[in-house]
């Protein structure tokens, strides 16, 4: 997938006619040119994810066959495992239809489709063909999860806690999930020191959707695995917490020592210019300095409160650093900000509010006012 174009483009006539020259390979009883007919009728005027489902029914009319031989063709037509996490989306994207496949039309007979989509995470995911199982059965999909903690895959490990977020970007919403707190956080302790980063990072985001969903036991076990001393495990318990700690969330601040402190003070934080036109950038200085007498464990962000399409305002932060201070040391900081539009944000001419944050708590502010571009 080196060539840049829309991700749907991807899922094109070539790549029905490539399923359909594994297929064929792997079940002798394929019907080929029934499945390739089917499947590209009026695609490319599909948006992705239509493409992918027409595809995966395309897929199920050209193999009329009892639902466990259907998966032993799937997994007869699959490459060889992918050797780390590292790429797999562009190593196999276009296996993406198969877990549609498996999640549409493989729930009577759990057994078989179980299988199948442990070979397939293992080549691109099968964290979206496992949840309408989750939704039928709960109780009998997380026990064989769980089984599967020690799988000497990371890309089977990982779809144990990718696959039971309930949060999953792009993933149909299982409400079966949320009943099931203590047993995917059990899930999530046996593999919070995973050595695969591929795992431990899906380990993270799970406990992030978790602190959204239920914050008490979120932090509450966070609370237990920062008390660890292995790395890997401080690094989950950071990367989960992060948009609490941008929040400025006291709670979870304080597992990391960040306390507000009247001893922190904020002594310069300006911009110049303070007038830029649309498109400029405008330069920030930072002087933060312990006036106390002992070291304090310091978070140190920005949050720009910007102009929205409407009467309300954007809000997004941005960490600067995370430090300790001695007593009378000072922290100092350049950084620069565009006001340019990005891909996840607007840029608009008004007044643009910058305010330093101190351990969660606004601290000092400046206004840079943007005009418009220039005629």
């Amino acid at each position: 997938m080196s060539e840049r174009r829309a991700f749907k483009d991807y899922f094109d006539a070539a790549l029905v006619r490539e399923l359909a020259s594994r297929l064929s390979h792997a079940e002798s009883s394929f019907e080929s040119a029934k499945f390739v007919r089917s499947a590209c009728r009026g695609l490319e005027k599909l948006e992705m994810m239509a493409r992918v489902g027409q595809i995966a029914e395309a897929m199920n009319t050209a193999l009329p066959l009892p639902t466990a031989r259907k998966m032993r063709a799937l997994i007869g037509s699959l490459p060889a495992p992918a050797k780390s996490g590292d790429g797999i989306t562009d190593y196999g994207y276009l296996l993406w239809p198969y877990g549609e496949f498996i999640g549409r039309y493989g729930l009577d007979d759990v057994e078989a489709s179980f299988g199948a989509m442990i070979e397939l995470t293992q080549r691109f995911t099968s964290e979206f063909a496992v949840r309408p199982f989750l939704a039928q059965d709960p109780n009998d999909i997380f026990t064989r999860l769980e089984a599967l903690v020690a799988h000497e895959s990371e890309h089977v490990r990982r779809f144990i806690s990718e696959g039971t977020r309930t949060r999953l970007p792009w993933g149909k919403r299982v409400p079966a999930l949320e009943a099931h707190l203590g047993r995917r956080l059990k899930i999530l302790t046996a593999l919070r020191s995973d050595p695969s980063p591929y795992v431990r990072r899906s380990v993270a985001n799970h406990l992030g959707d978790i602190l959204k969903d239920d914050p008490d036991a979120g932090l509450a076990c966070l609370s237990v695995w920062i008390k660890e001393e292995d790395p890997q495990v401080q690094w989950v318990v950071r990367h989960a917490a992060r948009n609490l700690l941008k929040q400025g969330d006291q709670r979870a601040l304080s597992l990391f020592g960040q306390k507000p402190s009247k001893d922190l003070e904020v002594q310069i934080f300006k911009a110049r210019p303070g007038r830029v036109a649309l498109g400029g950038t405008a330069a920030f200085e930072v002087c933060l300095v312990n006036n106390g007498q002992k070291a304090r464990k310091v978070r140190v962000d920005y949050r720009l409160y910007s102009p929205g399409a409407g009467v309300k305002e954007n809000v997004k932060t941005f960490r600067l650093s995370d430090l300790q201070l001695k007593p009378g040391e000072r922290f100092e900081k350049q950084f620069k900000y565009s006001f340019v539009a990005r891909s996840t944000r607007a840029a608009r001419p008004g007044a643009h509010r910058f305010v330093l944050v101190v351990n969660g708590v606004e601290a000092a502010t400046i206004e840079v006012r943007v005009s418009g571009p220039k005629s």
